[in-house]
């Protein structure tokens, strides 16, 4: 068996293809193209690359905001109930102290705008002392102290045609309103 003889004329420069001469220039062009062909499939590539991390960014940041809502939702549901129960136990302790301030503000407001003007204070007898205490202080002699009719606010304030009332179920209401509110904020 012999080896097939090796025919060194197929690697000669002049062996080509026939009509076709290949100069620098076209080299340079063709290096050129290929490299601008490379460079937008590049970066088509890094763009799509960047899309879809953008895009898991997006859902990862969503999937974030939702978990910290409801982390946010289930701590507001278990301080609720705590924020009613620390306001139903201070109110009452704060409660005669708020509406004896809030009174002699108002009684002192009439002495000073309306010293001439007959008022009226309804009131349980257990406040009455506290009235008193107040009306003195304000210097107001033309008041009138009467007991409350049952059901009525807990204080009212009457002067001519206007009444004030001063209910301290209003103001732990109004607290817990508040306090229900932050719940919607959301």
């Amino acid at each position: 068996m012999r080896p097939a003889p090796l025919r060194l004329d197929s690697f000669s420069a002049g062996n080509g293809r026939p009509g076709l001469t290949v100069t620098m220039l076209d080299v340079d062009e063709a290096y050129h193209r290929g490299h601008e062909q490379g460079l937008t499939e590049g970066r088509e590539r890094s763009l799509d690359a960047l899309s879809l991390a953008l895009a898991d960014c997006r859902q990862e940041m969503r999937a974030s905001q939702q978990h910290e809502a409801a982390l946010r939702r289930e701590i507001l549901a278990g301080l609720v109930p705590v924020l009613h129960a620390i306001v139903d136990l201070l109110a009452p302790r704060t409660q005669q102290s708020r509406l004896r301030e809030a009174l002699a503000t108002e009684m002192t407001r009439l002495a000073e705008h309306a010293p001439d003007q007959a008022i009226v204070l309804r009131c349980p007898a257990d406040l009455r002392p506290d009235l008193m205490d107040s009306l003195e202080r304000a210097r107001f002699p033309q008041a009138q102290v009467e007991d409350a009719l049952p059901g009525q606010p807990v204080v009212q304030l009457v002067a001519g045609q206007g009444t004030i009332v001063f209910d301290p179920a209003l103001v732990v209401g109004g607290l817990k309103t508040l306090i229900d509110d932050i719940l919607t904020e959301d």
